[in-house]
Parts: C-alpha cells; sequence; structure tokens
C-alpha cells in the first residue's frame, strides 16, 4: 500500500502578496508539488479541521516522490480569528517549514479591499476608507512581526523564511531560487515567470462584471485621518519586524519615518 503523502512546508500568507504566484511556480519544480487546489484552510478552520487529517491528506494524493509538499493557505498567518492554526500544524507537523509573504502593508491593505470586491459574496465597501473601519482584519493582515513572532517561536526561526513582495515581483527568478535554496530543492531551476503571471487575478473591472458590479467603483484612495489612523496601528509592529530584519524605516516608503524604531528580538 502505497505511503501517504504529507506537506512538509507552508506558505502562510500575507493575503495579495504573490502567494498565488510562488505556489504556482513550486508546483511545477521537479522536486516540488502543491496540495490541490490553492488554499485548504485546514489548520486555520476548525470546520474544516474537524473532518479529521486523513482527511486533508486527500489533498496531496497527486504527490509522488517530490522532496518538498507544501500548502499555500493565507488563512494561517490570521492568527487572531484562528488562534488554534499553529498549534494543529506542530502538532501534525512538527518539523515544518515556513514561507511568510510581506508586502507594502497599506498596498496589500488596498489590493485586499478590492479582492473582497471582486469576489462572488465578498462584501464591498464604498473606499478603503469605509473598509478597513469596517473590516479590522484587513488591517490585522498587515501585523507582520506579530505572525512572524509566533510562527519562529513555535518551529525556530531557521525554519521560517520571509519573503519580500517588492524583491519578489523585481526579481522573480531569483528570489524563487533562493525559496528552492530555504526548501532544499534543485536552486537551478527556472521558473516559468509566464505561468505565474497567468496565474495572477484578472483585471478589477472584468472580475467586477462576471459577478454583476459592472456598475461598482473602487476607490482605493486614502483620506488622511484614515492613513494616519491606520499607520498608528501597525507601526510598533512593522518597525519591529523591519529592524528585526535589518531593513531601514523607509523600506516602505515614509509611513514610519516619524518614529525611532523600537529595538527587535
Amino acid at each position: 500500500m502505497r505511503k501517504k503523502i504529507e506537506p512538509d512546508f507552508f506558505i502562510i500568507g500575507a493575503p495579495k502578496a504573490a502567494t498565488t504566484s510562488l505556489s504556482s511556480l513550486l508546483a511545477i519544480h521537479p522536486e516540488a508539488n502543491m496540495a490541490r487546489g490553492k488554499e485548504t484552510h485546514f489548520f486555520s478552520y476548525d470546520h474544516f479541521y474537524k473532518l479529521g487529517y486523513d482527511k486533508y491528506l486527500k489533498f496531496f494524493e497527486h504527490c509522488y516522490r517530490e522532496k518538498a509538499i507544501g500548502d499555500a493557505s493565507t488563512s494561517y498567518c490570521r492568527l487572531r480569528y484562528h488562534p488554534f492554526t499553529i498549534q494543529r500544524m506542530k502538532f501534525h507537523v512538527p518539523n515544518a517549514r515556513i514561507i511568510y509573504m510581506v508586502r507594502h502593508p497599506l498596498q496589500r491593505m488596498e489590493s485586499a479591499y478590492t479582492e473582497h470586491a471582486c469576489t462572488p459574496g465578498g462584501q464591498f465597501f464604498a473606499s478603503i476608507n469605509e473598509a478597513v473601519r469596517l473590516m479590522p482584519m484587513i488591517i490585522d493582515s498587515s501585523r507582520y512581526w506579530e505572525v512572524f513572532d509566533a510562527y519562529r517561536h513555535a518551529f525556530g526561526e531557521p525554519r521560517v523564511k520571509i519573503v519580500w513582495f517588492e524583491e519578489y515581483t523585481a526579481n522573480t527568478t531569483a528570489v524563487f531560487q533562493d525559496v528552492c535554496r530555504f526548501l532544499e530543492i534543485d536552486d537551478k531551476v527556472v521558473p516559468d515567470i509566464n505561468r505565474a503571471r497567468a496565474n495572477s487575478r484578472e483585471e478589477a473591472p472584468s472580475r467586477l462584471a462576471k459577478i454583476g458590479r459592472a456598475d461598482v467603483q473602487l476607490n482605493t484612495t486614502w483620506d488622511e485621518p484614515t492613513r494616519r489612523w491606520v499607520i498608528d496601528q501597525i507601526r510598533d509592529d512593522n518597525t519591529k519586524f523591519l529592524a528585526h530584519f535589518n531593513r531601514p524605516m523607509n523600506h516602505w516608503g515614509d509611513l514610519f519615518l516619524s518614529t525611532a524604531a523600537p529595538e527587535a528580538d
């Protein structure tokens, strides 16, 4: 009887930071594979976890002898909303490698706002300002230190890889090959960039039209009070994250230049 295939790495998010692109490239690497379908949400969503680990492993029945098997589910970084995620993951896959993709926090929020509007059944807000006021999860998904710190304490910092969205989009091949080294698979493989682009989302207007929202106008322009309110919420978290990785405070522009960075652990 064939041995059941289990995952050994996870792409945990952040949402709208190119997780779909990276997972699609890893899925066709000769020494790697990904869960069938992009997001299983098994360790985060209670109703999926209750189905049992054997049920979850069916997402990997197409995998065979690959050295690295992954699950990319952005809900794995929403620890405030799914507090048992790491505990469950650690129990079933104690030596997992973790890939965490991060992006300019406000630009990530703008993209998340657009995604909610373009998803069938998703909530529509008149602007990014209304969205962050009424859906705090959009802000919380940019609390990068909080997530990184929780995973590094659970799995050990050497097993947590940060991928910076801006670097990934600027030089996809170099970053992809760096991820391959982290996963201990062949890092000489050149990714199919056209495939990564083909797996990116359609433009918002066409997606809105497909779900009957062609008349919807998205507004990603921040009003200054809301922008400052959001920055104040994530300032300590993000500056600690940047400091830990020796990134300058202007790595994401002028967001945090008005304050000194807290010391990283």
